[in-house]
């Protein structure tokens, strides 16, 4: 189960505004995307272990909305297939990280059409 508050990293939400200025896509739903991403290629499954200094805190239920336990699903089953064994928030950090990093092109909601088809 997911914890009640995921902490992201400073720099992980000041990417998350900036995507929302060029897009004026909410944050969560930004992280959702960038989730999604990350998790859909298998090939950049790394873990990033180390806390961040400075946080920004987002509760679950805006992060996933109604699909919690979708997204639960998938990360764990990521987690089985990729033999990761580290806490939930870090895998849930370094999955939005690594989702945004392929995100940080994106000039405005329509250019998402091209990372989906």
């Amino acid at each position: 189960m997911f914890p009640t508050r995921i902490y992201l990293s400073k720099k992980t939400w000041d990417r998350l505004q900036y995507i929302q200025t060029q897009t004026r896509l909410t944050p969560n739903v930004v992280a959702r995307i960038a989730l999604s991403l990350a998790l859909r290629d298998i090939r950049t499954a790394s873990v990033n272990e180390n806390k961040p200094e400075e946080t920004h805190v987002i509760n679950r239920d805006v992060l996933f909305g109604d699909h919690e336990k979708a997204y639960e699903a998938l990360i764990r089953q990521f987690c089985t297939e990729q033999n990761i064994e580290a806490e939930i928030q870090d895998i849930v950090r370094s999955l939005i990280d690594n989702g945004l990093h392929k995100l940080g092109h994106m000039k405005s909601a329509s250019d998402l059409k091209s990372l989906f088809t």
